[in-house]
């Protein structure tokens, strides 16, 4: 199997339950969500991050939405692998449609982040369809101005 990862920062100041990426397949492949690695950064590099708690949706969603954006590279672990099938985009004009509730939500400390290892998790499968993914959410309530959402991620394909 091939392993991906892509990296993305969302939109600083995001409001509440706003979407910010949405891992999803395509007519030609599929995929496992495998690792998901997330943290709060302030856009000013010598500003100190406000204390707060944050909160991530994974929210599996049902539809291909419209007018995908921002397309994110996930790059192959191993050169030998050929170019992803996932799909990974920080825009859409109208986004997928969510299924609720959440799937996972990820609770942390603006100043700490977090890593989920998925590894083991096979509820994370994306199918061979522009229809099936995940959105990840801000579920934490309006960020602070100039605060943003780092978020890494591993796929499998």
């Amino acid at each position: 199997m091939a392993r991906y990862t892509g990296t993305l920062v969302s939109a600083a100041a995001l409001a509440n339950d706003t979407g910010f990426a949405w891992l999803m397949g395509n007519a030609t492949g599929g995929g496992v969500l495998r690792r998901v690695i997330l943290g709060v950064r302030h856009t000013t590099a010598a500003t100190a991050v406000t204390d707060f708690q944050c909160k991530v949706g994974i929210a599996r969603v049902t539809n291909a939405g419209t007018t995908p954006g921002g397309g994110v590279t996930l790059n192959p672990l191993m050169g030998r692998h050929r170019a992803a099938a996932l799909v990974l985009s920080t825009t859409f004009a109208t986004p997928p449609t969510l299924q609720t509730p959440d799937q996972l939500i990820i609770p942390f400390n603006a100043k700490s982040g977090v890593d989920i290892p998925a590894e083991f998790l096979e509820e994370f499968e994306v199918d061979k369809l522009t229809t099936d993914g995940f959105a990840f959410l801000n579920r934490s309530g309006a960020m602070p101005a100039n605060h943003v959402f780092d978020l890494f991620i591993e796929a499998e394909e």
